[in-house]
């Protein structure tokens, strides 16, 4: 299942809802043919119906064969209709019982409930709107508006957030009519148009901390779920020679089998990873099939990213992300393998050296940053200052913290690109403070901080962009790192393993000695993309356009920081922050003028 996009009437037949019916069934032609369940719902897309039960969505599930064992079900049974047997037995039940990646409307003709159903991590999206007479739930924002009345109005709380690169809620859209449906939730409406909405998932509930070495546990789950991810399927591997491409297409491969796997290559030597990929290749022993990608052809298309998710984008590697999705739909290859997620998932960085010292493990800590700095190539002083600064006693700390800001390369605050009017309007930074509140319970340190990223709105809307941006060439992609076990089973890991031997990411670089080549497990760096961002920004002709006449963006964009940035640009040496405010500016002026917008906007501002 792909797409899909449910119109249901409140109090009022479907034959009420013509005009909205026919916008959606036009907007998403490529789509299914329609199947109206009863007079009050259209279902655009795959369904499935079992009794008075119907089931209209997106389903990536994995451990088929255990899913087909609990429903009795037939070999050939398809997963929605599995999924049905098991909602007849258990209601929300049901879905605990779900493994993969979903999202679904089911409803139940006997009493008119309509259900809203996003899987755990929010790997697969799920708008909705809700008018006097409708309610309209789909896979995109795009299908959402499709079937709605009346243009939407913007959310000018969602455009702050966006342009200071603080997602502050998992509901919100650039459209204040459209919400999202929070990952691990689901959505309920009665016959009478009443909206219930719960977690039926929560992470922090599975966690279990120990101090075990859960190392090779970490190998079987990783190795467990990618292989489930490629069951079934005719997949291909995205293959960056990093550590976690490297680490998924290793463990995809059985005995005998060969798999096409896709590389971005570059001319330039400083951004190629050629030497990588090749020891991924050799380790392979010829089960990965090479296709090299040239970057060369990869084009920087923000206006078609935008359309494709209707709201503005910040994704300096999604224009290479869609050059492989098209390059994997050419070859064949409707889904692909891909190892998004595995920095945010395995964690293990300096936080976790904080977190050492943070217990009065200093001892600990400091051999732990000095083998850290070791492994990493840096100045062992660097990394006890950015400890002291943050965990140091108060003279000492006070002082590595001012060392640490005077050394800072952009030293704008993080909300600068919006407009002061815009961020007292929205409570842009009261929203911020909210969002970093350390949570309370009994977690350790480590594994709150762990799960505050885990459940972030960046997260799941990061997801969402990967994923609209895929189905928008017939690509569906998967990502074994977030299967919920993975996750479940890194949380529970205590600090000093998860960067034993100062080694970042160690979790993951212990569980895939063997598997992976020496020369990637203990790989210490990253390509640095920034110097290629920068140099695409300055050839944009609309960058150019955007900063001759930056007044198009007055009331929501600073403009003297704006102008500032633009100045920046013109320099040989990348500014992260500059490219960070400029790109986030392009991508709203950009969708702006796809709605030929700009002027009434303004002029509504103005008023």
């Amino acid at each position: 299942m792909t797409h899909f996009a449910v119109l249901s009437g409140i109090g009022r037949p479907l034959q009420g809802l013509d005009a909205a019916a026919r916008s959606m069934r036009a907007s998403f032609a490529e789509l299914p043919e329609a199947t109206t369940v009863n007079e009050r719902m259209l279902q655009l897309g795959c369904s499935a119906q079992q009794g008075p039960l119907s089931l209209c969505g997106d389903l990536g599930l994995t451990d088929i064969s255990q899913l087909r064992a609990d429903t009795n079900a037939e070999a050939g049974a398809e997963p929605a209709q599995m999924i049905l047997t098991l909602w007849a037995r258990h209601q929300e039940g049901a879905l605990d019982r779900l493994n993969g990646c979903f999202a679904f409307v089911l409803h139940d003709a006997r009493t008119e409930e309509v259900w809203a159903v996003r899987d755990r991590m929010g790997v697969r999206p799920l708008a909705y709107a809700m008018e006097p007479d409708r309610i309209v739930l789909a896979s995109t924002i795009r299908m959402v508006r499709a079937g709605l009345s009346a243009p939407t109005d913007i959310d000018s709380a969602w455009i702050a957030d966006f342009l200071s690169g603080q997602d502050t809620s998992h509901e919100r859209t650039v459209h204040a009519q459209i919400r999202r449906l929070p990952p691990g939730h689901l959505l309920r409406m009665s016959a009478n148009g009443t909206l219930t909405l719960r977690a039926w998932y929560n992470l922090s509930d599975r966690i279990t901390p120990t101090q075990s070495d859960a190392a090779e546990a970490l190998h079987e789950a990783l190795r467990h779920a990618t292989r489930e991810a490629c069951a079934g399927r005719n997949i291909a591997t995205f293959l960056s020679g990093g550590l976690d491409s490297s680490t998924l297409s290793l463990l995809s491969l059985q005995a005998g089998e060969r798999r096409a796997a896709l590389s971005l290559r570059y001319t330039d030597p400083a951004l190629d990873e050629g030497p990588y990929i090749n020891a991924v290749l050799e380790q392979a022993g010829g089960g990965l099939v090479p296709t090299d990608i040239p970057a060369a052809d990869v084009q920087a298309d923000i206006g078609g990213l935008i359309t494709d998710g209707d709201q503005p984008v910040f994704a300096p590697g999604l224009p290479g992300n869609r050059h492989l999705y098209l390059a994997s739909r050419r070859m064949g290859y409707q889904d692909i393998l891909d190892g998004h997620g595995g920095d945010e998932v395995i964690d293990g960085a300096m936080r976790n050296l904080s977190h050492v010292a943070g217990r009065g493990a200093w001892t600990s800590a400091l051999t732990l940053a000095w083998q850290h700095a070791r492994f990493t190539g840096v100045q062992p002083w660097g990394v006890w200052a950015h400890l002291i600064a943050a965990r140091g006693p108060r003279p000492l700390g006070a002082v590595a913290r001012r060392a640490m800001r005077g050394a800072r390369h952009d030293t704008l605050e993080w909300r600068a690109l919006v407009d002061p009017a815009l961020v007292a309007d929205t409570q842009l930074v009261a929203r911020v403070q909210a969002l970093h509140v350390p949570a309370a319970g009994s977690l350790p340190e480590g594994v709150r901080a762990h799960l505050a990223t885990m459940t972030a709105p960046l997260l799941s809307g990061a997801l969402e962009v990967l994923d609209v941006t895929a189905r928008s060439v017939g690509v569906t992609p998967h990502y074994p790192f977030y299967d919920h076990r993975v996750i479940e089973l890194c949380l529970g890991q205590p600090d000093h393993l998860r960067i034993a031997q100062g080694q970042p990411r160690s979790l993951l670089r212990r569980a895939m000695r063997g598997v992976l080549p020496e020369k990637i497990r203990l790989r210490r760096d990253k390509v640095d993309f920034l110097p290629n961002f920068w140099a695409r920004l300055q050839r944009d002709p609309d960058a150019r356009r955007l900063l001759a006449d930056p007044q198009r963006l007055q009331g929501w964009v600073n403009i003297a920081t704006l102008r500032a940035d633009g100045l920046l640009l013109q320099a040989n040496e990348p500014d992260p922050g500059a490219a960070f405010r400029l790109s986030r500016a392009l991508a709203l002026a950009t969708w702006f003028e796809a709605r030929d917008a700009v002027r009434p906007i303004l002029q509504h501002k103005a008023s």
